[in-house]
């Protein structure tokens, strides 16, 4: 009975653990927002992007990704409100500009249209 109990308490221990992952994992695996994945999907959905746009589209995203995570690797808590904000701002406008060479004005509409509405919503609730 006692060795029940044991096994019952570490089933229980591991359900109540996988839950949260299992959330994350459903937003994208970084705790909030969408995966290039997800983003991918929407945008070639939604901007009805060709297979060489699909291409290059995810090369900047990628890319973004990236130097996001390098640029505030280092300064993580030593910014201020008003240099992160200029900061990501400027990371928004480089990759803007980016796409601008990879869009047609229609399709540049439209992801900015797709931009304003995932700003809107904000990060999902912790």
């Amino acid at each position: 009975m006692r060795k029940m109990l044991g096994t019952f308490a570490v089933v229980l221990i591991a359900a109540a653990a996988a839950a949260p992952l299992e959330a994350q994992a459903q937003r994208g695996g970084r705790g909030f927002g969408m995966s290039l994945d997800d983003q991918m999907t929407a945008l070639t959905e939604r901007l009805e992007l060709d297979e060489e746009q699909v291409v290059k589209v995810r090369e900047i995203l990628q890319a973004q990704v990236e130097s996001r995570r390098e640029r505030f690797q280092g300064v993580r808590g030593s910014m201020d409100r008003d240099a992160m904000m200029a900061m990501i701002q400027e990371m928004r406008e480089e990759t803007e500009t980016r796409l601008a060479e990879v869009l047609t004005d229609e399709q540049m509409e439209k992801y900015r249209e797709y931009v304003a509405e995932q700003q809107q919503r904000g990060p999902p609730p912790f």
